[in-house]
């Protein structure tokens, strides 16, 4: 079984609003909504989990709601110290062991099923139990972003594709230059980056 897991517990402090980061509107949807629709529309992913955490109770309450038309969507409670440690309390979960598991960040509004496809049709050409997958720094600077953390030539994207199991894992590492896996909204700047790619104003 392939989970699509949705980190949506962090608080998202580079935003400088009130509102937690997943529920931050873009043409009136959060953007944790745009993610959820690319789950949905993968061919793939068989189920969807948002891990949430104290920190994001708001979230937790959108996901609550539209649990009842869509029974393939779950919700994890994590601590909420941080993606490596809420990541690290996922994988230690029973319910996740020994299935493939496609973790994404909550804040990626470009993202579409076909690219996870994509991603995923990768994955199983590899011999590795997980997956990385970058993008050029060099996308970064051609729409003059801000990345989190550069490694080398390559950016760490927010989707990744490891195996239910809380040991370290041999990774593949694929590198795409898509700008739907670059584009984090993380900052009001990424907003404005995107609404010129949308070509329409915030609403």
């Amino acid at each position: 079984m392939v989970i699509a897991v949705v980190m949506a517990g962090g608080k998202g402090t580079r935003m400088k609003t009130d509102r937690e980061k997943p529920l931050t509107l873009l043409s009136g949807k959060p953007v944790i909504q745009y993610v959820l629709e690319a789950l949905k529309n993968s061919s793939i992913v068989d189920k969807i989990v948002v891990a949430t955490s104290s920190q994001t109770p708001q979230t937790t309450l959108f996901v609550e709601d539209i649990l009842v038309d869509n029974p393939s969507i779950g919700i994890l409670d994590t601590p909420g110290s941080g993606y490596i440690e809420d990541l690290s309390y996922l994988l230690s979960q029973d319910d996740f062991k020994d299935e493939i598991i496609v973790t994404i960040a909550s804040d990626l509004p470009l993202i579409t099923g076909e690219i996870i496809d994509q991603v995923m049709e990768e994955y199983q050409k590899s011999s590795k139990p997980a997956m990385s997958v970058m993008v050029p720094v060099e996308l970064f600077h051609e729409y003059n972003l801000q990345p989190s953390l550069v490694l080398g030539k390559v950016v760490p994207s927010g989707l990744n594709i490891l195996r239910g199991k809380d040991t370290e894992q041999d990774e593949e590492v694929l590198v795409l230059d898509k700008i739907e896996l670059a584009l984090n909204i993380n900052s009001p700047e990424d907003i404005i980056c995107l609404e010129k790619l949308w070509g329409n104003p915030r609403r």
